[in-house]
């Protein structure tokens, strides 16, 4: 409830037109880094997510730092997540490429079945690829999602 409160909570603020991925990803983030905040690294130029991707991309988020302190870097003292994203223009539609990176937790086991938080991480955000990887370091996750010529790459201080 609270990873959905959170992201309605960005969308209300601009009147549902969208939310900061950056500070969707912060406020989801939060309680994993109140200990030790360069446990989790959050980079990424300025994107705005439409309205009907902020929703269930906060949802993936809550799911993929609920596993990590359940069973992964979180789970441990000096394990660390690195979440980063990029834009790639090039693409038509542009493309919103989003790297979950785990390290320093307890050795990655490939899971044996999906439970609801993997098929709530795989099938969550509309058009997006989602591919989770399990090297024994830490478990990675990456998203592409393909975006509509509406959602605001500008930068911090330049216009839309």
């Amino acid at each position: 409830m609270r990873a959905l409160g959170t992201a309605h909570s960005l969308l209300v603020e601009s009147d549902w037109h969208g939310a900061d991925l950056g500070a969707l990803a912060r406020e989801q983030l939060a309680a994993y880094a109140t200990d030790s905040p360069d446990r989790v690294r959050i980079e990424g130029e300025q994107v705005t997510l439409p309205a009907d991707l902020a929703t269930p991309f906060g949802l993936v988020l809550h799911e993929l730092a609920t596993n990590a302190a359940k069973h992964g870097a979180l789970s441990g003292p000096v394990g660390t997540i690195n979440l980063r994203w990029s834009v790639e223009a090039r693409n038509n539609p542009p493309s919103l490429t989003v790297s979950w990176i785990e390290r320093g937790g307890p050795a990655v086991q490939l899971p044996t079945s999906s439970g609801f938080g993997g098929i709530l991480i795989e099938k969550s955000i509309p058009n997006a690829t989602v591919r989770r990887e399990f090297p024994a370091e830490g478990m990675v996750c990456k998203i592409d999602i393909p975006l509509q010529e509406a959602v605001d790459r500008g930068r911090a201080g330049q216009g839309s």
